[in-house]
C-alpha cells in the first residue's frame, strides 16, 4: 500500500511501514463505481444453473480423459482424494449486452463528464489467434505451485499476449483462480468509465459472486490474479486512478483477449519479490491461519490467501520498493490483514462485515518490503487494524531471524504491541522491525506469553 515514513529505530532512519490504502466498497449483486462521488449501483440479475463438469483451460473434458491427465501426471486429484479439476461450480449466464470499446492507452473522451457509450459490435465473431496452446494445468492449491525453496516453475512462463480469451482464467502461468470471490478464478475486476489524460476515474468494480464463469471479464476490462506467495503480480496498467484509485490486472483488449497491462514490470504475470531478504511464517498453534494479501495494485480488496496449518511453514511475498509499483511517484509495500486462528479460508480472505473481527476487520495488519532506494535495508511492520481497535488476536506473534533488528511483537496475554521488550497500550502506535541484507524475518504464531 502507500508508504507515510514513520520514524523509528534511530534518530535518523525513515522506514517504509503499511498503511491501508482505504476506499468505500459496496457488496452484493451490484456495479460498484470507484471514484471521487458516491458510488452509483446497477443491479443485473442474472439466471444461473449449475453443472457438475470438468473444466480444463475453459472447455469441458470427459471424466475419461480427466483419469487419462492423472495417469500421465498432467492433472492431479483433489486433497479429498476426489477426482476433480475445479472446486468451482460452473454458472451458465444469460448473455451480457455488448460491452463498450476500450483503448487502454486512450485520450480523455468527448464527454468526460460519464462513460462513452456502448459500440455496436458485429455479429460475426473474431476468430482465436493462432499458435501454440497454453500449457495445461487444473485448479489446485496455493503452496501446489511453489516448491520447498519458493520456486515456481510455471511462473517464469512467459504470457501469449492476445491469445487467450477474457472469459478463460489464464492457468498455467503461475495464476491461481480464487473461488471464493465468485468471479471465475479472478480477484477483481475494474472498468475504468473516464479514460483522460490525467488518469482514470468512475472505475466501475464488478463486485463479489457477479460471475461464477469469468464472463464478467469484458473488453476494456482490467481483470485482476493472485500470484503465489513468495511472487507479485506484475501486470498492470501506467495510467491510474486520478484521485489516488489503484487498476491492476491484464488488460481485455477490444478483440476479448488478454495482454499484459501496458504498465507491465515483466513479461510474465507473477515475478519474485526480493531476494535481498525473505519473509516466512512458521504456524505453532493448534488450528490453521489466513494471512491475506491485498490485490494491490487493483481493487485493495484482502484476497490473496495464504492459509497456514498447524506445523507448516510458509513463504510470504515482499517487494523491493524500487523495483515494484509506485503510487503517485511513492513506492509500496506488500501489505497483509493476520485473521485469528480457525477463520475459515473464504472468510477470512475477502470483504468482511464491522464487527466480525475477519477479513478488512481482522486484528492486525504486516507489512513488509525491501528499501533498496535509500537505505538498503528491509522493513516489517506489524500493527492494529484501524479499523477495528476492539478486535484482538488469539495468539502470539513474534518476530525472529538472525538478522532482524529490534523484532517486533504482538501479546495476547496483555493485548499489546511490543518492539523487543517495549510494550504498549496505544493502538494507533505499530511496530517497524529492519531486517539485514541477506537475512530472514520468520513470523512466528504461538500461544507463548
Amino acid at each position: 500500500m502507500k508508504l507515510p515514513y514513520l520514524f523509528v529505530l534511530t534518530a535518523v532512519a525513515a522506514v517504509a511501514a503499511a498503511t491501508p490504502h482505504l476506499h468505500g466498497h459496496r457488496h452484493g449483486h451490484e456495479l460498484v463505481k470507484r471514484g471521487a462521488g458516491p458510488d452509483n449501483v446497477v443491479y443485473a440479475p442474472v439466471a444461473v444453473e449449475t453443472l457438475i463438469v470438468y473444466m480444463l483451460e475453459g472447455h469441458m473434458i470427459s471424466e475419461d480423459e480427466v483419469r487419462q491427465g492423472i495417469a500421465n501426471g498432467t492433472l492431479m486429484w483433489g486433497d479429498d482424494g476426489v477426482l476433480s479439476s475445479s472446486s468451482v461450480p460452473v454458472t451458465l449466464a444469460t448473455p451480457a449486452p455488448a460491452p463498450p470499446q476500450h483503448d487502454q492507452n486512450a485520450d480523455a473522451p468527448t464527454n468526460p463528464q460519464g462513460p462513452a457509450l456502448p459500440v455496436q459490435q458485429s455479429s460475426e465473431q473474431s476468430a482465436s489467434p493462432t499458435g501454440s496452446p497454453p500449457p495445461q494445468q487444473s485448479s489446485g492449491n496455493w503452496a501446489d505451485l511453489v516448491d520447498k525453496d519458493g520456486y515456481c516453475a510455471s511462473c517464469d512462463k512467459e504470457f501469449p499476449n492476445g491469445k487467450l480469451p477474457c472469459s478463460q482464467f489464464p492457468l498455467g502461468y503461475g495464476a491461481l483462480p480464487l473461488s471464493h470471490e465468485g468471479l471465475g478464478g479472478w480477484s477483481g475486476i475494474q472498468d475504468p468509465q473516464y479514460r483522460g489524460g490525467d488518469g482514470f476515474d468512475d472505475i466501475t468494480t464488478i463486485p463479489k459472486g457477479s460471475c461464477s464463469d469469468g464472463s464478467c471479464c469484458d473488453p476494456g476490462s482490467f481483470c485482476s490474479y493472485g500470484c503465489p506467495n513468495p511472487y507479485l503480480k506484475l501486470s498492470f496498467p501506467k495510467k491510474q486512478g486520478r484521485t489516488g484509485q489503484s487498476v491492476g490486472g491484464l488488460y481485455c483488449n477490444d478483440q476479448g483477449f488478454l495482454e499484459m497491462a501496458d504498465g507491465s514490470i515483466g513479461k510474465t504475470l507473477c515475478g519474485y519479490g526480493s531476494r535481498n531478504m525473505t519473509v516466512r511464517v512458521h504456524n505453532r498453534l493448534a488450528k490453521a491461519v489466513s494471512i491475506c494479501r491485498t490485490d494491490y495494485p487493483g481493487t485493495e480488496s484482502m484476497t490473496f490467501p495464504l492459509t497456514v496449518k498447524p506445523g507448516e511453514n510458509s513463504f510470504l511475498a515482499n517487494p523491493d520498493q524500487g523495483k515494484y509499483f509506485f503510487w503517485e511517484g511513492k513506492p509500496t509495500t506488500a501489505h497483509y490483514y493476520v485473521n485469528k486462528q480457525g477463520v475459515p479460508e473464504d472468510q477470512a480472505c475477502t470483504w468482511g462485515n464491522a464487527l466480525e473481527g475477519k477479513g478488512n476487520w481482522s486484528p492486525t495488519i504486516f507489512g513488509t518490503s525491501w528499501d533498496d532506494i535509500n537505505m538498503n535495508t528491509g522493513f516489517s511492520s506489524l500493527k492494529q487494524n484501524e479499523l477495528s481497535k476492539s478486535e484482538r488476536l488469539d495468539y502470539d506473534i513474534t518476530f525472529t531471524g538472525d538478522a532482524v533488528v529490534a523484532p517486533c511483537k504482538y501479546r495476547k496475554a496483555s493485548n499489546k504491541y511490543c518492539q523487543g521488550d517495549d510494550c504498549w497500550d496505544d493502538k494507533d502506535r505499530g511496530c517497524t522491525a529492519s531486517i539485514k541484507q541477506g537475512g530472514t524475518l520468520v513470523l512466528v504464531l504461538s500461544d507463548d506469553n
